[in-house]
């Protein structure tokens, strides 16, 4: 990478951060403002009713002369407008410009902008009332305004190309058709809003939701590390929290390297690995998952770089030796072929990994043994010449699932 390229990357960052930052800034000026929150009465609503956040409010206005170039004054003061969801401060056609009622309380609020040198008086400053309705305010302020406030409110949720998957506390299950609702308004992109009703207890590892508010369609596509994945999110296990652990992986692996995926889902482990070039052996018991790993393989065309199947994991341990066999050619790689994932939830894999992966070494071990010719002055230890104990690692990998 050159210098230019460099400085265009840090140019970057930085205008992201700086748009983070002067959002952030006005968040809080807003929120120390009791006028420009919604109105009391909505507190403790459970049916959305948009029309109970109309509220009227006196602010600020700045009357711009219209002989004066009205860019160059909306320039000088742009830190104190007023922002807001769907608001525009500037009215250009009447050369007025809404100010914050926080930061411009009198004329002398505005001196360090010296408006006197454009041959603006403070006359020019006036006090007018403005509508503001349930469209200027986004989602975590309606919530702020509207959920208990002794209570954890919404915290977080997971966008899934058009759905937005919820896992609602106990004490917000009153509010969920509300919160579906506001959700599906202010989310660009949002159709359908689901909660999680029960935890995964189940062998495909989805789980049971509710439809909140919006279509029930569960097709999406989903784009991570640069593959796009198209799956029914309703029929199998897709967590967008896990895309820097799925990145993690990726990067660990090389080309002709060997990926051993037992619970691959739809495969943000397996078909990163695959497009890298390596050799990746793709398990899951859940049909959708399974289909939806062969659409990717032929979306991808890595027909020779994947192998997929549907069966036990036993089944997997007995095609292992397809796998290595491929590799067994050349010696450096073979040393790579040692990565395993496991993707379960609620379990700590780690001692399980371990497991696993000195059980396939040893198995890869023992299949090369028997594969390469035996060198004349140091012959194959005894019990390399024995088969690969398939029956025990599929008791490993069974332990995995429960």
């Amino acid at each position: 990478m050159n210098a230019g390229t460099k400085t265009v990357l840090l140019t970057s960052h930085y205008s992201d951060a700086h748009r983070v930052l002067v959002r952030l800034r006005h968040y809080f000026k807003n929120m120390l403002c009791p006028d420009l929150h919604p109105p009391p009465a909505v507190r403790g609503m459970t049916q959305l009713d948009r029309g109970a956040f109309s509220k009227t409010i006196k602010v600020p206005h700045l009357l711009v002369p219209k002989e004066k170039n009205l860019n160059d004054v909306c320039r000088s003061i742009k830190k104190y407008l007023l922002k807001m969801e769907r608001y525009k401060p500037v009215v250009t056609d009447e050369y007025k410009i809404t100010l914050h009622p926080l930061a411009v309380q009198k004329w002398e609020d505005l001196a360090d902008v010296q408006l006197e040198k454009l041959d603006i008086g403070s006359e020019a400053l006036v006090w007018q009332e403005i509508q503001l309705s349930y469209d200027n305010w986004k989602y975590d302020e309606i919530f702020k305004a509207v959920l208990p406030i002794d209570k954890e409110a919404l915290s977080s949720f997971s966008k899934i190309g058009h759905i937005i998957h919820l896992n609602l506390k106990e004490h917000l299950l009153p509010y969920k058709e509300l919160i579906g609702e506001v959700i599906r308004d202010k989310i660009a992109d949002c159709r359908t809003v689901v909660n999680k009703s029960l935890s995964i207890d189940n062998t495909y590892r989805n789980f049971q939701m509710e439809l909140l508010c919006g279509e029930p369609d569960y097709r999406v596509s989903v784009k991570e590390n640069g593959c796009l994945f198209a799956f029914d999110f309703s029929k199998v296990y897709w967590n967008p929290r896990l895309s820097t652990e799925h990145e993690k992986i990726a990067k660990m692996l090389h080309k002709n390297d060997a990926l051993y995926d037992v619970y691959a889902g739809v495969g943000p482990f397996a078909v990163p690995a695959a497009r890298k070039g390596c050799r990746v052996l793709a398990n899951d018991l859940n049909p959708d998952s399974y289909q939806a790993l062969v659409r990717d393989r032929n979306r991808f065309k890595m027909a020779k770089k994947a192998n997929k199947m549907k069966d036990q994991p036993k089944q997997l341990a007995k095609k292992a030796k397809t796998v290595f066999t491929v590799s067994q050619g050349k010696k450096s790689n073979l040393k790579k072929a040692k990565e395993v994932t496991s993707n379960l939830k609620k379990i700590n894999v780690q001692d399980k990994r371990e497991k696993l992966d000195n059980k396939f070494q040893d198995l890869h071990a023992k299949i090369v043994s028997k594969k390469a010719p035996k060198p004349a002055s140091k012959p194959l230890p005894a019990k390399n010449k024995t088969k690969p104990d398939t029956k025990k690692l599929e008791t490993d990998l069974n332990e995995m699932q429960m």
